[in-house]
């Protein structure tokens, strides 16, 4: 997860967002979509106008041609942005804490890594699969840190989530029935799916969502399960901008005061994928996502107790 210090971030009200989720080392698709909304020169230049944020609300690493290309560029304009007062807001999700964990050695979310197209951002940071297959995760880690040493320490410093006026932009979503701060330090928000966005408990007003409706929370943009195009649930509170199923990544334009049903929408194809997901079944993708938050949470923990960190900062 985040590494220590790495707090929730907050968008002036007034801002205009930009959200997008999922890019998945899509860097060429990115790079269209921000030039095309104004937000960017096409490549490394922020030119926004006053008032702006983008925020992506993680995963922006594995599966795609340039993850490590796509976590630069992102960085670089999240540098950038306050000089022209703006924000960009990088959040986690649980293919950031993939690398990080798989790369720090734990044994299941390293296979996990390895699983869902993690191949593809060692590929990126200028490994060969002969450096990786077979291979212990600390070798592997001394590599990419070798070729790519900003990569982990840019992933660390991804938030947890961002609040904007009532919106909360996260990885997967809210879950159910956890206090701010423990979904702060939990990690079921990189992984939650139905039990968020199909739940039955009208969101924000079902007793389950209680603590959000307390802290002002009444609407969500998110992504982790992948739609063929942008998807809202619980009576328009709810955004899902992950479009992988669509084979396009999505950028949604949202304007302060107006309701998330009035975003607009802007799309780019996606590259071909540099490395495929392991086969999988749709029940054991359900065991893992069911297993890796309590397994996220034991890591963090051994390292916190340690002193050890995920990264150097």
């Amino acid at each position: 997860m985040a590494l220590p210090g790495v707090a929730p971030i907050r968008i002036p009200d007034e801002f205009t967002v930009w959200a997008a989720s999922d890019v998945h080392g899509q860097l060429a698709a990115v790079d269209r979509l921000l030039a095309t909304a104004g937000l960017t020169d096409g490549k490394d230049g922020w030119v926004a106008p006053p008032g702006t944020a983008l925020v992506v609300t993680g995963d922006v690493v594995d599966r795609g041609p340039d993850s490590v290309g796509l976590v630069r560029r992102l960085v670089s304009l999240r540098a950038q942005a306050p000089a022209r007062d703006g924000l960009v807001a990088l959040l986690e999700g649980n293919h950031e804490v993939q690398v990080l964990g798989g790369l720090g050695g734990e044994p299941t979310i390293f296979r996990a890594l390895m699983t869902f197209g993690g191949g593809a951002t060692l590929l990126a940071a200028g490994l060969s699969p002969d450096e990786w297959n077979g291979r212990p995760p600390g070798e592997i880690a001394a590599r990419v840190d070798a070729l790519a040493p900003d990569l982990r320490p840019a992933l660390g410093s991804f938030a947890p989530y961002a609040r904007w006026g009532d919106v909360l932009f996260v990885h997967a979503g809210p879950v159910p029935d956890l206090e701010l701060d423990a979904f702060e330090a939990g990690a079921e928000r990189l992984w939650i799916r139905e039990a968020f966005f199909a739940s039955a408990d009208p969101f924000p007003d079902a007793d389950a969502w209680m603590p959000y409706r307390a802290a002002g929370i009444g609407r969500v943009v998110f992504g982790h399960t992948p739609v063929a195009e942008p998807t809202f649930s619980h009576g328009g509170r709810a955004l899902n901008l992950d479009t992988w199923r669509g084979q396009h990544v999505t950028l949604a334009r949202l304007e302060p005061g107006r309701d998330l049903r009035e975003a607009q929408f802007s799309s780019e194809r996606v590259a071909p994928r540099a490395i495929a997901d392991a086969p999988i079944s749709a029940e054991k993708i359900r065991e893992i996502d069911a297993e890796m938050p309590a397994v996220v949470k034991a890591w963090w923990r051994s390292l916190s107790a340690s002193g050890e960190p995920a990264v150097e900062p």
